[in-house]
């Protein structure tokens, strides 16, 4: 098994008794260890470098935001280190996280999340000294690269760049049960957010059809991009976790962008585009506004 399908399986595995922020005596989790487990922390892929806001550079500072339930330390970590190396100043941090399990990330009401992600930017461009941030994210972390600038004041204005990874702008499916979801009706659909909830995930329905940032985002159709944002989107299409028509943007100043169009032979999945070199090239590609073979194609992992 790859390094990076064994890190995910490991994560999903933890997931089931780890990610409950409430009524923890009520569902007999007294005792469970709950402390990030050491099949994270001890593989090659965990970790991300530390901010450091005294780093210079010529070029945007970029803000770095993972996905659902996951962390700056698993998700977007080996982009930001090789995007150290190539000379960018970069800076993440967990969002969203409930107190009882702080390594598991993404998991709050987004509009919460928004406004800790908007005070991060203005605190990355206040702190290096730059005139403008880019903002690069994965999934979750990738709808909010671009709900923050449209939800939260004074940020769409300090942002030059934003690279989305899969986004669900236009509702997430989670593989189809938010469909039988809706079969019920509002009956149903009320009853599995309470069943979110529970769990620990109010994220969750807030993306998907008809949650409050699919509205907030649909409220917003043709203003989704904010002037002076040049916005690209990156899809698979093999993504069978994100259909690409719920990522798409049609509006000016957004560029919508597929793998297999520079590297047609990589059947990267959602979650492989974390790491996927043919991704990373279409990212420095949209950062640095050139078409440039920065990194050969790869064959992503197709989870």
């Amino acid at each position: 098994m790859r390094p990076a399908t064994l890190l995910i399986a490991q994560t999903l595995g933890s997931l089931s008794v780890n990610a409950l922020p409430k009524s923890v005596e009520e569902r007999g989790l007294i005792g469970v260890n709950i402390t990030i487990p050491d099949a994270l922390t001890l593989s090659e892929l965990y970790g991300a470098p530390a901010n450091d806001f005294s780093c210079k550079s010529e070029r945007n500072p970029v803000v770095m935001l993972h996905g659902l339930s996951a962390n700056r330390n698993v998700d977007l970590n080996m982009l930001q280190y090789e995007l150290n190396r190539r000379g960018y100043c970069t800076f993440s941090q967990t969002y969203g996280s409930w107190p009882l399990v702080p390594w598991i990330g993404g998991l709050r009401t987004m509009s919460d999340s928004a406004k800790d992600i908007a005070d991060f930017v203005k605190e990355v461009k206040d702190k290096t000294g730059a005139s403008k941030v880019d903002i690069v994210g994965h999934s979750e972390g990738g709808v909010q690269s671009i709900y923050v600038p449209m939800t939260q004041p004074g940020v769409s204005e300090i942002v030059e760049h934003i690279v989305a990874l899969g986004p669900a702008i236009h509702g997430a499916k989670y593989y189809g049960f938010t469909d039988l979801w809706y079969i019920g009706g509002n009956i149903t659909r009320a009853l599995a957010k309470v069943v979110q909830d529970a769990l620990g995930c109010p994220a969750c329905d807030d993306m998907m059809t008809g949650g409050a940032v699919y509205k907030d985002f649909l409220n917003n159709t043709g203003h989704i991009a904010q002037p002076g944002n040049k916005i690209t989107i990156i899809m698979s299409k093999s993504d069978t976790l994100v259909a690409p028509d719920v990522s798409e943007v049609n509006e000016a100043g957004v560029n919508n962008v597929f793998v297999q169009d520079t590297c047609p032979n990589d059947t990267v999945g959602h979650a492989g585009l974390m790491w996927d070199k043919s991704v990373w090239r279409l990212i420095v590609n949209a950062l640095e506004e050139n078409s440039d073979a920065v990194f050969a194609c790869d064959q992503g992992i197709p989870i």
